[in-house]
């Protein structure tokens, strides 16, 4: 019987980490995926700061967290699949990269990620709001390729002012093209109700795992 009890629940584990993660890779109806990109274009216009780009993730599977630091030109690739990034500045003179680094190096992403936070609780670090990062677009685009370029704007004690300047938008060959008018932000933002359904099946698929995980418990605490 407890041999049983231990296989149910295995299964019913494997069962949610596997819908959760086939319903997350979903495409929304009449999508595209496309690559996503972006620049802060004016760091070497305040050289006493450093700027890190966080929660930064980059991979397509379970999330993976890392912060990264921000390059004058470098081109900053998060996947989109977890949400946004936001842009930290701090003074330079006021930043423990050592500490930074030994942090970025755990190997475990949950004990990475509290140690993030925590490293950025500080009030030495001052945000900006999320990144517009973009997964998918209309499948009749142009572009399967967005580069946009931020700059920034103002550094208070309380608030990082970014603002999008220019988005570049490419082709399956990474060829620039004028794809203005392929792209609508109230457009592409519409949910179909194919992709609202599997919203939901995502919110509800761990609740009846645990349901059904409660209920065994349960059932097996009758028998006894």
């Amino acid at each position: 019987m407890r041999f049983k009890m231990i296989k149910a629940i295995i299964f019913i584990s494997l069962l949610f980490i596997f819908s959760a993660s086939l319903l997350a890779d979903l495409l929304p109806e009449g999508k595209k995926r496309i690559d996503f990109s972006f620049e802060l274009t004016n760091i070497n216009s305040y050289p006493d700061y450093t700027f890190i780009a966080y929660p930064f993730n980059n991979s397509n599977g379970a999330p993976d967290i890392i912060a990264l630091i921000i390059k004058d030109g470098s081109n900053i690739n998060p996947s989109c699949k977890y949400g946004s990034p936001k842009i930290l500045a701090v003074k330079t003179a006021d930043f423990d990269k050592e500490l930074f680094d030994s942090i970025n190096s755990i190997n475990e992403s949950n004990i990475r990620n509290i140690k993030l936070e925590k490293f950025f609780s500080s009030e030495k670090f001052i945000f900006s709001k999320n990144v517009q990062c973009e997964a998918y677009a209309n499948r009749d685009a142009k572009y399967y390729y967005i580069n946009e370029q931020y700059s920034i704007e103002n550094i208070s004690s309380e608030l990082l002012a970014i603002k999008s300047k220019k988005i570049i938008y490419k082709d399956k060959n990474k060829n620039i093209i004028d794809a203005e008018d392929s792209k609508s932000f109230s457009k592409d933002d519409v949910v179909s109700p194919a992709s609202e359904v599997s919203s939901y099946l995502i919110i509800i698929i761990p609740i009846l795992a645990l349901i059904a995980l409660i209920t065994v418990l349960v059932i097996r605490k009758m028998k006894k």
